[in-house]
């Protein structure tokens, strides 16, 4: 079925059962906040959730402050990077921060293209989570593109981009009253599901909503920050890990308080047909009815998504 196809057909059932209607409100800062992340936040964010244009695992999200700044997390597929410069041109052409989740060519490729090629995008500071060199190797089909993309980052070192590699989680950035916190670095002790569980996670917010990013975490990593951050998971919107399969677990989803999910996810994935039985998005979004989640944000049904 063609992606126009699909969308007119499915834009209305499974995920405009909940596009439809008013979103529920954001929730107030609390005392828990207050209690967990000190002041409450004075500034505000945007963020859009790129569509993929070739309609497949891509996963891109554009952060915007009140103040101008730019955020981005991950990118895409090299084959999305033409979609990615003209996100970056509306937004000024600079990004102020690039967290990158971890080195699968579908959250890494626009961005390698762009680093290595910029065109007039300028980055002030590239933040990531290095899996050693000799873990590369434990998912062979990946280990020379990963390898490729570390070589990329380490060009930049001694060049006008700062570049941060993680090796705890904790850290807290504060850009122009937005607060960021990185609740998962990689997991070089996890050695099943390679690559995926050494997601980086992170934690945005501002003074009226919170957002929790995921990446990739398998159930290994994302049950390793749920025993570390329980609290901090806690958020409005969720995005689902792994674009929503083999991801996360059920006990993961249904233990963080959550109101709203972010699917970063082509349409072979949100609905998978025969040839693709083995995807288990549907029992994800079983979990997520289960839950009582009703506003679900759909890379592939919603262009372009953007969270004001």
């Amino acid at each position: 079925m063609e992606r126009r196809d699909f969308i007119k057909a499915a834009g209305t059932a499974a995920a405009g059962l909940a596009l439809a209607g008013a979103a529920p409100q954001a929730a107030a800062w609390g005392r828990k906040d207050k209690e967990l992340f000190g002041k409450k936040p004075k500034g505000h964010f945007t963020m859009m959730q790129i569509s993929s244009i070739v309609d497949t695992h891509g996963n891109a999200y554009l952060i915007r402050t009140g103040g101008g700044k730019v955020v981005m997390v991950d990118g895409g597929f090299a084959q999305e990077t033409p979609c990615v410069r003209e996100k970056l041109r509306e937004a000024g052409n600079h990004v102020d921060m690039w967290f990158l989740s971890h080195p699968h060519r579908d959250h890494m490729g626009a961005f390698d293209e762009i680093i290595r090629d910029p065109q007039g995008v300028t980055v002030d500071k590239v933040i990531y989570s290095r899996v050693p060199d000799a873990y590369l190797d434990l998912e062979p089909g990946s280990a020379e593109f990963a390898r490729g993309f570390y070589r990329t980052l380490d060009s930049l070192v001694h060049g006008t981009c700062d570049v941060l590699n993680l090796h705890t989680d904790g850290q807290r950035f504060d850009i122009d009253g937005v607060g960021i916190m990185v609740l998962g670095v990689s997991n070089p002790e996890i050695r099943v599901n390679p690559y995926n569980n050494q997601s980086v996670v992170l934690r945005i917010w501002d003074d009226s909503k919170s957002v929790v990013l995921l990446g990739d975490s398998g159930v290994e990593s994302g049950n390793k920050v749920l025993a570390r951050y329980p609290r901090e998971l806690d958020c409005d919107y969720m995005q689902m890990a792994h674009h929503g399969q083999n991801g996360c677990d059920e006990h993961f989803y249904k233990t963080v308080s959550f109101r709203a999910c972010l699917w970063p996810t082509p349409t072979w994935v949100w609905d998978p047909a025969p040839q693709h039985s083995h995807l288990k998005t549907r029992e994800t979004r079983r979990w997520m009815d289960e839950k009582g989640i009703t506003e679900h944000h759909v890379a592939c049904l919603e262009k372009d998504w953007v969270l004001k």
